[in-house]
């Protein structure tokens, strides 16, 4: 019982305030194309970079996902009585490595809503990304995905790991 009581106060530890997700990391997962994981890491209160790394599961188009985008959000555009509904846009490079096929290297413009909840430090997110590839020919890509993800307060879990060491 103890052990359990102790790993909840530490993961308690790592979450950031609801609302106060600036300069937290939020982790969690994307269902779409591609599927898999999403890290946002907001620098300020409108910015943020966006990574990803997921599985395509398109058939003929099966594989592995990276990349990277950087992202504006507009929270006037939609708003809540509870909560806000940030909507973003904004750029990224994304690397597809097909199983059969070689690699596709391409630009995407990712455009999206999100809900930041009031009272738990998560966010749900809708995602659109339309994208032209680059390498190795021109070709046009769409990504979307619908996901959530759970905001950690880094800073304060290093503090809480320093003072229990």
């Amino acid at each position: 019982m103890k052990k359990t009581l102790l790993l909840v106060v530490f993961a308690m530890a790592f979450t950031a305030a609801a609302q106060d997700y600036k300069g937290h990391y939020g982790i969690g997962l994307a269902l779409g194309e591609p599927s898999g994981f999403s890290i946002k890491k907001f620098n300020n209160n409108n910015e943020a970079f966006q990574y990803t790394l997921g599985y395509s599961a398109v058939k003929g188009q099966e594989g592995i996902n990276i990349g990277a985008d950087y992202l504006l959000h507009n929270y006037d555009f939609i708003t809540a009585e509870k909560g806000r509904i940030p909507f973003y846009y904004g750029g990224g490079i994304h690397l597809k490595s097909y199983n059969d096929a070689g690699n596709q290297l391409y630009a995407r413009v990712p455009l999206g809503v999100a809900y930041e909840a009031v009272e738990f430090p998560i966010d749900v997110f809708f995602e659109f990304a339309p994208g032209i590839a680059v390498l190795p020919s021109p070709t046009l890509v769409t990504n979307f995905a619908i996901g959530a993800r759970f905001y950690f307060d880094v800073r304060k879990a290093v503090e809480k790991i320093d003072e229990a060491i």
